[in-house]
């Protein structure tokens, strides 16, 4: 598969004798900085690579896929870009969520420098991801091997968020989304965690909640509707791989400049991002950093904002559902109010109609009948309005009406006083409060307004529109049918006696 330059010799016998499979590059000190690549036997075996093809190509035709149980990816068999090329040209590499082939798998980069240029290599080993198991490094803040103390602690306080965030709505689940982000910050020792979500179109993402350890400055308020565009490389990164790892993000690649300065502005040192799925779709992350301090993030931590992040998920995703709902039903009251509205009202004139006066006119004559006081109900009918329509054809009729409709909606505007449209050229008014002789004389002065109007018609020997009214007022065992077809009667008897006056006229 290839070998270094005779005077490493011993290194090459070194890599070949070890259990664990090595990629290598050397670079040349000397423009144009030409690489080649090389692998041990072990990496050979592993990866299934032949001595008859160029070792790069192999190497940048390798399949790598995200550990599903680590990432709640969709669709965690999906191929992602290789990173052994990017690790073999020089950038860090620290990777313990891919899998190959069904086989999980660790892989770290080094990087030697060396007189005739530099050895960049990659090793890579199979992953027990059923013990929550890692090769310690000086810097990691957790011991590399979870006890048995730590696992019951951490069960436990799954169990206790879980209980909570199940069934969590509106307030509720915004305050049990915050306890548990402030939980798995004190578990994992952390010094802040938070929640992204991101736009429907994946365009944007809002910092939604947030815990900060005593003495951590808090940034909530400046990470709202962050563009794709600010931070290309995590977007592209979480989107396809859902995961973003940072042990130092002094170490982050060239492609990742804007997610540096980004950092580097908050004094983060370690940042881990965990994607949160519901129904399939990537709606944002859990995620935490270290401020001012270097964490390696262990195969443990990315388990745990994975299952702490599923929770999240599921809460936010019934909240929505609950908003929705919630949302759907108000539609639906507002939508029947209108209908029911619709029903209740004349299209005309825009009045009450026949059915909006009868319902309350039951309720004001109950009403009477409990709290003692007077009630009278008018009617007022047009007179010759066939004459009117013949004369001045029916959309001056309308017209007529609407005018008619507007008058008596200012004059009859006290309070429980109802105007509606009874019938063709009729028109109903429910008078309450008001003694009954009173009622008339409002009702005669609502004919001295119609006379100041001098509405022409020429259908009759007037000359101009009149109307006639008849009055009734409740009786100790009137019904709200005996009531109407009392005003019904007065109304006959005024039309009777000439037209254009009340009946009973008042005293």
């Amino acid at each position: 598969m290839g070998r270094l330059l005779p005077e490493h010799a011993a290194l090459v016998a070194l890599i070949d004798a070890l259990p664990v499979a090595v990629f290598y590059a050397q670079t040349d000190s000397t423009p144009p900085n030409t690489a080649n690549y090389y692998c041990n036997q072990t990496a050979s075996d592993m990866f299934g690579l032949s001595d008859q093809s160029e070792l790069g190509q192999q190497i940048e035709a390798l399949e790598f896929s995200v550990d599903h149980d680590l990432v709640s990816a969709p669709n965690p068999t999906r191929p992602i870009a290789s990173p052994l090329l990017a690790g073999l040209r020089g950038e860090y590499i620290e990777r313990r969520d891919l899998v190959f082939k069904q086989l999980p798998l660790n892989m770290q980069s080094v990087s030697l420098d060396t007189p005739s240029g530099s050895i960049h290599a990659i090793f890579i080993q199979p992953r027990d991801h059923r013990l929550f198991r890692h090769g310690g490094q000086p810097l990691d803040t957790l011991t590399s091997e979870i006890s048995l103390r730590d696992l019951i602690a951490f069960d436990k306080l799954i169990s206790e968020l879980s209980t909570k965030l199940i069934n969590a709505q509106g307030e509720d689940a915004e305050r049990h989304i915050q306890n548990a982000l402030g939980a798995l910050g004190q578990f994992c020792q952390a010094d802040r965690t938070y929640v992204f979500l991101f736009d429907y179109d994946f365009s944007a993402m809002s910092n939604t909640h947030e815990w900060v350890r005593d003495g951590v400055t808090s940034h909530i308020d400046d990470l709202q509707n962050v563009p794709k565009e600010a931070l290309p490389w995590f977007f592209e990164t979480i989107e396809q791989e859902g995961l973003f790892v940072v042990h130092d993000t002094r170490a982050i690649p060239e492609r990742g400049a804007a997610e540096q300065e980004e950092f580097d502005r908050e004094d983060i040192r370690s940042v881990l991002c965990v994607g949160m799925y519901a129904a399939g779709e990537l709606i944002g992350f859990v995620g935490c950093d270290m401020v001012a301090r270097l964490r390696h993030w262990s195969e443990a931590d990315i388990r745990r904002f994975k299952l702490v992040g599923e929770m999240i998920a599921n809460a936010i995703q019934n909240q929505r559902f609950y908003s929705s709902l919630q949302t759907s039903q108000e539609q639906l009251i507002a939508a029947n109010d209108a209908l029911r509205e619709l029903a209740l009202r004349d299209g005309l004139t825009g009045l009450a109609n026949r059915r909006q006066f009868t319902e309350r006119l039951s309720e004001e004559i109950a009403r009477s009948r409990r709290q003692g006081f007077p009630l009278t109900v008018a009617l007022f009918d047009l007179d010759a309005f066939r004459k009117y329509n013949e004369h001045h054809g029916l959309q001056a009729g309308d017209g007529l009406l609407q005018r008619l409709a507007e008058r008596l909606k200012t004059h009859f505007r006290r309070h429980g006083e109802l105007v509606a449209r009874y019938d063709g050229a009729q028109f109903a008014v429910l008078i309450p409060h008001v003694e009954f002789h009173l009622a008339q004389l409002r009702a005669t002065s609502f004919l001295d307004v119609l006379q100041g109007m001098a509405i022409e018609h020429l259908g009759v020997q007037e000359g101009q529109v009149t109307i006639s009214a008849g009055v009734a007022g409740l009786s100790a065992q009137s019904s709200p049918e005996e009531l109407i077809a009392a005003a019904e009667n007065a109304l006959n008897m005024a039309k009777s006696k000439g037209r254009n006056q009340v009946y009973p006229s008042p005293q």
